[in-house]
């Protein structure tokens, strides 16, 4: 049987973001056994995330390169912090490392065909989706973590969820191609219902994380409500789908908020 020699034009193409890949496990490895240069490991961490855009972008800083960068900040810095703040052991945090590598690697992997292609292929837009919650979620939980570690004012909190919430509809506006000529509208009414719902939600005796997940449960719905009315198809049948799934979610999560949830409150 003659074996298949191996493609290295596929190592060759993506030789960039194998090397992120690289570079990112090592400064995870130099944060976790050197934490007193902490400051100084983010700052490189951040420094490498915005070179390595601008060369997956082609030595380019059009707004492809610039989303690119601006999403891979928002999901490594924020799942970052997330660690930080979180009490985990050295095998926890040396998979959630690599977890963080992988979406990353994903996220660059995408772009990059993107930049190649001027397309979004459609499993493209359906994980990256599926990503872009997953960091809403977990940066919006590390800035609940750090308002309260530092004793910071609500209002820094309701900054970075407006920010981040009207960063996230951005993307799905961008990928699914819908005209940005009134994004701007639906994003500010976004980030006020957000900044209203976190307002509100701080004088709850409530865990951070049940907290934050019903801020994903309102942003989920908003945006794809407002993609469906936008792209022409919101249909009474989606509507009342939409509903469904609030209901379930929201039931599951005050049944698990009240039956699961054993840790004290923060």
């Amino acid at each position: 049987m003659i074996k298949q020699p191996l493609n290295f034009n596929w190592f060759w193409h993506h030789r960039k973001l194998l090397l992120l890949l690289v570079v990112l496990l090592g400064i995870f490895q130099l944060m976790y056994f050197l934490p007193v240069l902490l400051i100084w490991w983010m700052t490189l961490l951040l420094i490498t995330l915005i070179l390595f855009s601008w060369w997956i972008g082609n030595a380019k800083w059009d707004a492809s390169t610039k989303l690119l960068a601006a999403e891979l900040i928002w999901i490594v810095m924020g799942s970052t912090g997330f660690l930080l703040f979180s009490a985990l052991k050295l095998v926890q945090i040396e998979l959630a490392a690599v977890l963080i590598v992988a979406v990353s690697w994903l996220v660059g992997y995408w772009h990059q065909d993107h930049i190649d292609t001027g397309q979004w292929p459609l499993s493209a837009i359906h994980w990256l989706g599926l990503v872009r919650l997953l960091a809403l979620f977990i940066t919006s939980a590390s800035l609940m973590f750090a308002v309260q570690f530092y004793s910071l004012s609500i209002f820094w909190l309701m900054l970075g969820v407006g920010v981040q919430v009207m960063f996230g509809l951005y993307l799905l506006f961008w990928r699914q191609g819908i005209s940005t000529k009134r994004f701007w509208l639906y994003a500010l009414v976004l980030a006020l219902i957000s900044e209203e719902l976190v307002w509100v939600t701080g004088a709850w005796h409530k865990n951070i994380y049940f907290k934050t997940f019903l801020l994903l449960v309102v942003y989920y719905l908003y945006s794809d409500f407002v993609a469906h009315y936008l792209k022409g198809n919101l249909t009474i049948k989606v509507i009342f789908e939409y509903i469904g799934i609030a209901a379930v979610l929201l039931l599951t999560l005050f049944l698990f908020d009240m039956l699961f949830v054993i840790s004290p409150n923060i």
